[in-house]
């Protein structure tokens, strides 16, 4: 994957996330260089060893997501599709439904996005890393609003 690619893919991830946020009346996120700096690295270390997983890191609140082809992972979409699992009157006891919080998450302010392909498998692997994170215990109610009502 060449820079101009990931670059796309990093911009339209990110406004997507800004999209849904705004469905939501909260905030929109900025992108940081340094949260973006360690996405990538992390998406790196997920292509390299071919594993899923969440990092170590608690500085951030952390979204993971892999797929192939990159035509067809739209990470942002498969986050937010969790709202279905959502019960907006007791978040904290639902179920699947954390990368849908996190990306809504209204103390969330700074985002970074990385993406890297595995040259084992093909698969690509997409980070999104949040600051401050989300998915605070007692928090979510005044976090993660349902969706505005449409007029």
């Amino acid at each position: 994957m060449n820079s101009k690619e990931i670059e796309k893919y990093r911009k339209e991830q990110f406004e997507a996330i800004n999209d849904y946020r705004k469905l939501h009346g909260v905030p929109p996120l900025t992108l940081d260089k340094k949260i973006t700096k360690d996405a990538q690295a992390w998406a790196e270390h997920l292509a390299k060893s071919g594993q899923l997983e969440h990092s170590k890191n608690n500085n951030y609140g952390e979204n993971v997501a892999a797929g192939y082809p990159l035509s067809s992972l739209n990470a942002a979409n498969l986050w937010y599709s969790e709202i279905s699992k959502a019960n907006f009157s007791n978040l904290e006891r639902s179920i699947g439904c954390f990368h849908f919080t996190q990306i809504i998450w209204k103390e969330s302010k700074k985002f970074g996005i990385g993406i890297s392909k595995s040259t084992k498998t093909q698969m690509y692997f997409v980070v999104a890393n949040f600051d401050p994170p989300g998915n605070m215990m007692g928090k979510f109610a005044e976090n993660v609003p349902p969706p505005l009502k449409k007029k």
